[in-house]
């Protein structure tokens, strides 16, 4: 598996939300403070924040003191859930996503390791929600400071 920078950038956003969730009674953080924190472009954030919302991930509140929230707590949305919203797919390898992909694959002996492999990654990814990523982001945080 291959995590793009849209998957990369997708988390990094979110754990503001997830900060905003926890200490700030899950007010609404602009894109403009989310690209200015995270030097990221309000254009690729706003890519993002469309594939959060149709995975019913975030929500929006428009107006002055609008943005973005979490739609559910952070302990509900899971690392795995965010690369699903905005990656292509969350597969270590083509062929253990899609049996067809490969002629090869009944007899293929490789295959069961990237399946098995694919499996572990999946597991370890729905096993780690945003409140973790928060946590350690926090830590990290107060460290720097």
């Amino acid at each position: 598996m291959n995590v793009s920078t849209k998957g990369r950038y997708a988390l990094r956003a979110l754990t503001h939300l997830a900060i905003s969730f926890d200490e700030k009674n899950n007010t609404p953080v602009s894109i403009k403070e989310i690209s200015s924190k995270e030097d990221i472009s309000n254009r690729y954030l706003e890519n993002i924040f469309v594939a959060m919302r149709k995975a019913n991930l975030v929500k929006s509140l428009k107006g002055e003191k609008g943005g973005f929230m979490l739609a559910v707590p952070p302990d509900k949305i899971t690392v795995f859930d965010i690369l699903q919203a905005v990656e292509k797919g969350t597969a270590t390898t083509k062929c253990a996503a899609d049996f067809d992909f490969c002629g090869n694959a009944p007899k293929c002996g490789i295959r069961k390791v990237w399946v098995r492999l694919d499996k572990l990654v999946s597991g370890y990814l729905k096993d780690t929600t945003l409140s973790e990523v928060t946590g350690s982001h926090t830590a990290m945080n107060k460290k720097a400071q």
